[in-house]
């Protein structure tokens, strides 16, 4: 029986939820939230709607606070998750985009990028590492919290973490082909687009740094394509600042880890394989991620493009003990919000998470 738990029902595990309802392959789907509301609902939810397409899955819920770490290995020792797909955090700060902030304000907040949140991320996706080891279970940890940056801090705090990410650069290389798709007039097999860049990607535009590569029909079609404009002006602009494009991300986390339970290689782009910066073309299948780079673009240039292009989220470097330490611009901003921080690590991560809740909190009231 394949079983997949998702971790997280909220805005971005809601979706990948339903999406698991309704996917052929997978017979029992387990969540966990540590709120006592959303989550029954949610679950039963996907249930009927998994039975209105006539399926049989199984469905439970369990309250479980992923900071909890013995809870948290208990009960993934008793499911035993062929593959987790992990979506939680400690608060979303995409709230912060439907709040009633002063344009300076909302300004200074964008200033210091979305790295300024990495604690609310890390925290439960560490935790959840380590109750994987308690637990000492077999299986397949997608991570679609900011994976950019937190796949890559707990591979070197762990020495192992998430199979790979979901979300941005995925979501980028999919426009990519839809601009394609409408420009030539061809279907989505006649093209191949190659994509390697970061998380900045998808909000920033064409100004991170990147590597881009379509053919049609085989043929290099690259210098035909105006990327800028397919990841920003196509078919019109999009916001992607609120909780509008969960779906796509959750549609992102549900294939990869399917891909992953499946003996058919997939080839697709993935966010943060195996602790990787940034995002790449990809073959997944097996329990396994290949990187699938074109001929003129070496591993570890492709690794050298997302470390810089991790700047635009606000991230100088990652320590090989896990520390995630920031941009002097990006300090910056945080301070000028209130919130010193020059590097984040591990140990530090409660307090770290407690401390832009407060923040939070005043931001917001500001906004009233």
């Amino acid at each position: 029986m394949t079983t997949v738990l998702v971790s997280g029902v909220g805005a971005l595990g809601g979706w990948a939820l339903e999406f698991l309802a309704r996917a052929p392959g997978v017979e029992r789907v387990v969540t966990v939230k540590r709120s006592p509301w959303q989550g029954p609902s949610w679950t039963t939810i996907a249930m009927l709607g998994a039975a209105i397409e006539g399926h049989t899955k199984q469905f439970e819920h369990h309250q479980v606070d992923l900071a909890d770490v013995a809870t948290t290995a208990r009960l993934l020792a008793q499911v035993r998750p062929d593959a987790i797909v992990h979506s939680a955090t400690a608060q979303s700060p995409r709230r912060l985009a439907g709040a009633a902030l002063d344009p300076g304000l909302r300004a200074a907040v964008r200033s210091a990028t979305f790295g300024m949140w990495l604690p609310w991320h890390l925290w439960p996706a560490a935790q959840l590492t380590r109750a994987v080891e308690a637990a000492d279970v077999e299986t397949h940890v997608v991570n679609a919290s900011f994976p950019d940056v937190v796949n890559v801090a707990i591979w070197k705090r762990f020495g192992h973490g998430p199979a790979t990410g979901a979300g941005n650069l995925e979501v980028c290389a999919a426009r990519a082909l839809r601009y394609v798709m409408a420009k030539t007039g061809r279907p989505a097999a006649d093209i191949e687009v190659s994509l390697v860049g970061s998380h900045a990607l998808l909000t920033r535009g064409t100004v991170v740094p990147h590597h881009f590569r379509v053919t049609v029909d085989g043929a290099d079609a690259t210098e035909q394509v105006d990327l800028a404009a397919a990841l920003s002006t196509w078919p019109e602009p999009i916001s992607w600042h609120d909780a509008v494009p969960n779906s796509l991300y959750a549609g992102s986390a549900v294939k990869n880890a399917l891909a992953l339970l499946s003996d058919e290689p997939l080839d697709t782009h993935v966010a943060a394989p195996t602790g990787r910066p940034g995002g790449y073309p990809a073959t997944v299948g097996a329990g396994t991620v290949k990187l699938r780079l074109p001929a003129d673009l070496s591993e570890s240039e492709a690794v050298a493009i997302n470390d810089r292009a991790a700047r635009f989220d606000g991230i100088e470097r990652i320590e090989p003990d896990g520390t995630v330490v920031y941009t002097a611009e990006c300090r910056a901003a945080m301070e000028n919000l209130g919130y010193r921080c020059e590097a984040v690590a591990f140990d530090d991560l409660p307090s770290r998470c407690d401390e832009l809740k407060k923040l939070y909190g005043h931001l917001t009231s500001a906004g009233n």
